[in-house]
């Protein structure tokens, strides 16, 4: 039976993005607080589940039915497909993408159908009528790839839409070609732009 510190551990590297390092590191500063400023932090933590919800149409967390970005009228008429909360905000920082967003919440697994990757593909087909473009905007991985062509084939086949685009791959800055692996050198050769 494992002790209560190795159950701490473990339910914080459930959080996506944390290691066991992060995890330890946590406990740590659990245990060196006073519990004042722990009932704090989880009094917060409570606060912001009780507000906050899912964006009807998108799945953005916000603390309205219908979020800001969704509301927002001078957007462009194009929807951008993510993973996740995190990658919306990445692309909403960089400032150059003025359409709406679709927050898609995990990948599809061709072995372990998911219902609510499903539910989110039917709330997406409905937004997908009436963009003029999507990009699909999922990591460089087999199965970021795998859920950009099974959605790709679904807006075509449900709806008629083909105007889907993809991140282009390449190499990244600061690294030396003969470290890059094949499938990104090979989509840096055809994504090639003149100078």
């Amino acid at each position: 039976m494992k002790n209560t510190n190795e159950e701490l551990e473990l339910l914080l590297k459930a959080i996506p993005g944390i290691s066991k390092r992060q995890a330890q590191k946590i406990i740590s500063y659990f245990l060196e607080n006073d519990v004042s400023r722990l009932e704090n932090i989880y009094q917060l933590m409570k606060q912001l589940k009780d507000k906050l919800k899912k964006c009807q149409n998108c799945n953005l967390y916000s603390d309205a039915e219908i979020c800001s970005i969704c509301l927002d009228k001078s957007r462009q008429q194009k929807l951008m497909i993510v993973l996740s909360q995190e990658d919306l905000k990445k692309f909403e920082a960089l400032e150059i993408y003025s359409g709406k967003y679709f927050i898609l919440e995990e990948l599809y697994d061709l072995k372990k159908p998911s219902e609510k990757f499903d539910r989110n593909l039917e709330k997406l087909l409905p937004m997908a009528k009436n963009v003029s473009e999507i990009v699909i905007a999922l990591s460089a991985t087999v199965e970021g790839q795998f859920t950009t062509q099974f959605i790709k084939k679904i807006l075509k086949d449900k709806i008629n839409f083909d105007n889907a685009y993809q991140l282009s791959m390449g190499i990244p800055l600061g690294v030396q070609v003969e470290y890059v692996d094949p499938v990104t050198l090979k989509q840096s050769l055809i994504n090639k732009t003149k100078i």
